[in-house]
């Protein structure tokens, strides 16, 4: 467990998603309210045709059993004995009148056993099969038992069409036949604009939303390309920082390296053996390598990142960052502490280079916290899902506006920053789904603390032998 002192004040990041998973959830949500578009306009449709639907089937009904009660049972049973009759045309008359009046389709009347009467313009003949009646058969079989009925909603001819059933009843209540009543053509007039305005909207509603779809698309090409950009100019701002200790560093093998030279020069002018003038040699080689190793890992941070999925272990990568920094620090009259078993922590999901990034600039930003010299401590601990790494500094401190604002791009209050140290931070923890805590007040120094997801499977990294392991410049 880290022995770092807790600090007032915190302000905590949690990264975000990955963008091929936020570009996946958009696309989500713009299929769902595509459906949910395209469903309400549906609902009002039908739920608009059923009105509609009611109150003709109630229109007609009502039409239906007036005209039927209207109709004598001396009427129905000479219609019955003389099916063209005076009797017949008074009934066909009077029927055309009430659908002239009405508006309605057809008229026409059925016997108890549903074969044809009459129609209004005689297009059947006694005794014949209606079609209407077959088309209709529950409601007309519940006319001609006596009680009024309506069919459902039909469409014949791109017309959509009701018909309704009203018996016909002599003096002591026997069903002498039904009368059907047929309509809706203008009744249902707006129903087909009706219908056309709910397909269009349902295709305008899928344009917009392909429309948004490839806009938000680029929109998260662009967002991604920025934040690649950021990256790499962090990763260079870094590289700049770095430049001066590196300078320092290079100096001291190069100063060996030219002594060496002169001692030999010098030895070979005094005659000396040759076996004691090749001793003297023994030590170039060596300073060489570390010329070598400084510049591949300088090297190493100035290069663009390699941001593949992968896992990294974090003593190693650590190691290799305090490497860089530890004389530096020295210098600076900043103490190095550091705390946990680094060396047993799981592997983390994050990219090696990406977690050499994260780890210099927060290292970097405690750093320059500390322009007077302080105490640097660092701390590895983990948890069940998560690798915390703490990098704690006794440095000037925040304020709450400027822990609100330390992880925008740009935002600095060091003379001559960049300000895209933390952002990088901030974008590399996002990108893994990892999150960074600050803990921080005025005059009390600063903690920051990331905790990154541990990889799948990620088992503690192989502990090294720090004598198999060449010393880090």
């Amino acid at each position: 467990m880290s022995t770092m002192p807790r600090r007032q004040g915190r302000s905590r990041v949690r990264g975000r998603r990955m963008p091929r998973s936020r570009a996946l959830l958009l696309g989500l949500f713009l299929l769902l309210l595509l459906l949910v578009l395209n469903a309400s306009a549906l609902l009002t449709y039908r739920q608009v045709r059923g009105t509609i639907e009611d109150e003709l089937a109630g229109r007609l009904l009502g039409i239906a059993s007036a005209t039927a009660a209207g109709i004598p049972a001396e009427m129905m049973r000479s219609l019955r004995l003389d099916p063209e009759g005076a009797t017949a045309q008074r009934l066909r008359t009077r029927l055309a009148q009430v659908r002239f009046e009405t508006e309605l389709g057809d008229l026409y009347l059925v016997d108890p056993g549903r074969r044809h009467l009459l129609d209004v313009d005689g297009r059947y003949a006694l005794g014949d099969e209606h079609p209407g009646v077959e088309l209709h058969y529950a409601a007309a079989t519940a006319a001609v038992a006596g009680v009024p009925a309506a069919s459902e909603l039909y469409e014949v001819g791109g017309v959509y069409l009701i018909t309704a059933f009203a018996p016909i009843f002599d003096e002591t209540g026997e069903v002498l036949g039904a009368l059907a009543a047929e309509g809706g053509g203008s009744f249902f007039a707006g129903l087909w604009s009706l219908r056309r305005q709910v397909m269009l909207t349902g295709a305008a509603g899928m344009l917009v939303v392909l429309i948004l779809a490839v806009f938000f698309s680029r929109l998260l090409r662009t967002q991604a390309m920025a934040e690649r950009t950021l990256r790499e100019t962090s990763a260079l701002a870094a590289a700049g920082e770095l430049a001066a200790v590196l300078a320092h560093e290079i100096r001291n093998p190069l100063a060996i390296i030219s002594s060496r030279v002169e001692r030999v020069r010098a030895k070979i002018e005094k005659g000396r053996p040759a076996e004691e003038v090749l001793s003297w040699f023994d030590v170039i080689p060596r300073e060489v390598e570390q010329l070598d190793q400084i510049l591949a890992q300088y090297l190493s941070y100035a290069r663009p990142l390699d941001l593949a999925v992968g896992s990294a272990a974090i003593e190693p990568t650590l190691s290799a960052v305090l490497g860089l920094l530890e004389n530096d620090l020295a210098r600076r009259g900043i103490r190095l502490r550091r705390a946990g078993e680094a060396q047993h922590a799981p592997r983390v999901q994050m990219a090696p280079a990406a977690l050499h990034q994260v780890l210099l600039n927060l290292l970097l930003n405690a750093r320059d916290a500390m322009p007077a010299g302080g105490e640097l401590a660092v701390a590895v601990r983990a948890s069940r899902h998560w690798v915390a790494v703490e990098v704690a500094d006794t440095g000037e401190g925040m304020t709450p506006e400027e822990q609100r604002r330390v992880f925008e791009a740009f935002y600095t209050t060091k003379p001559g920053g960049s300000g895209l140290g933390l952002a990088v931070v901030r974008s590399m923890l996002d990108l893994y789904g990892a999150r960074a805590n600050i803990e921080s007040a005025p005059g009390r120094g600063t903690t920051f603390t990331v905790e990154i997801p541990i990889a799948s499977g990620g088992d503690p990294a192989p502990r090294e032998d720090p004598a198999q392991r060449r010393r880090e410049p």
